[in-house]
């Protein structure tokens, strides 16, 4: 018998535990389940929101001219809060 081969016949498997639910893989059932992916749907979308507006505050005026939106325009639009 080889090395590789008593090592392996010696080996011995872990038996599999259940994984215990943590953060976002805790599962819901009923009404809960579609409340929380409303809301989370609805952070995405004013997350999204955010990201977009902090780009358009940095972007620099020939970027601006290039998409077509004035500086006026990229600074009032940068400005607004997240909710709206």
């Amino acid at each position: 018998m080889s090395t590789i081969d008593t090592i392996c016949s010696g080996a011995v498997e872990k038996p599999t535990r259940a994984r215990r639910k943590v953060g976002f893989d805790v599962e819901f059932s009923g009404r809960a389940t579609g409340v929380l992916h409303q809301l989370w749907r609805f952070y995405c979308v004013l997350a999204a929101k955010r990201r977009s507006r902090l780009a358009l505050e940095e972007m620099s005026d020939w970027q601006l001219c290039d998409i077509g939106v004035s500086e006026k325009d990229a600074r009032r639009e940068s400005s607004v809060p997240f909710w709206r």
